[in-house]
């Protein structure tokens, strides 16, 4: 999305008495996109691909509503002359209140905006979770089984050498703890490993209402809703709200996989 520099002149000439400088505003966007770009850059060298792919998505999703922002913004100034341009005779206060208003909302707007890094580092933070519906879910379990089991081997080893030794050996929470944790990785990978039997026997399962499909799609782990055509701008807002979003490859609007999913789906479909 492109700054419109028109709106931006206009808005500076219903403040100030000072020139614009054409470009402005565009090379302040630029500016901001460029430090985001970076910040992104230097997190995806710390994640894995699939995070590396929710980070681009994010700066992608942030140049456009950053854009979007600026232009609002701008608009509400464009339509707006501030009572230095116009004079304090009969200065219109009404329409300076809805101004007011307007741009009260649109600074809450930014502020979700601009948080940009606590956004990078919750996708940074995550990356590190194993997530079922991860393709490579059950490897990565398995290689962390192998460390945790590396680990508690150690523990073990510490202890028979500090009681030959005449040492203290480690506490016994240790060896608790890290049982606890080997439990509950294999029971992870052995319910996992289910699934995938599971949805290698059914890969889906696909219902049709008003000639809406909805897939309960095990393979890929998400539950899919397929239109015949494109939805109005109410449905997809209403898909947006619960956490669908769309698919081009699967050609499809897709959530992950839960009861609620199935029901919001099916609300959806009966409604069309």
């Amino acid at each position: 999305m492109l700054i419109n520099e028109d709106l931006a002149r206009r808005n500076l000439e219903n403040y100030s008495f000072s020139d614009y400088q054409a470009g402005s505003a565009t090379a302040e966007y630029n500016e901001v996109v460029a430090d985001a770009t970076a910040k992104v850059a230097k997190a995806k060298a710390r994640v894995s691909p699939e995070g590396q792919e929710r980070l681009d998505r994010l700066l992608e999703s942030f140049k456009a509503n950053y854009a979007g922002w600026i232009n609002k913004s701008n608009a509400n100034g464009a339509g707006h002359v501030s009572v230095m341009i116009a004079g304090a005779s009969n200065y219109n206060m009404r329409a300076h209140e809805k101004y007011l208003s307007r741009e009260s909302k649109l600074w809450e707007e930014y502020d979700n905006i601009k948080d940009i890094d606590y956004k990078i580092q919750a996708i940074v933070s995550g990356d590190k979770i194993i997530k079922s519906d991860d393709a490579n879910a059950i490897g990565k379990l398995q290689e962390k089984l192998a460390k945790e089991e590396e680990y508690h081997a150690g523990v073990i080893a510490y202890n028979k050498k500090a009681k030959t030794e005449g040492k203290d050996r480690a506490p016994a929470y240790m060896l608790q703890n890290s049982n606890g944790r080997i439990k509950g990785i294999k029971d992870r990978i052995a319910h996992l490993e289910r699934l995938a039997a599971r949805a290698e026997a059914t890969p889906q399962v696909e219902t049709e209402t008003n000639g809406i499909k909805i897939v309960d799609n095990l393979e890929a782990q998400r539950l899919q809703i397929i239109f015949p055509d494109k939805p109005d701008a109410e449905v997809r807002d209403q898909l947006k709200k619960n956490g669908f979003r769309w698919c081009p490859t699967a050609g499809a609007w897709q959530s992950y996989r839960s009861e609620r999913a199935g029901r919001i789906a099916q609300e959806i479909a009966e409604g069309a």
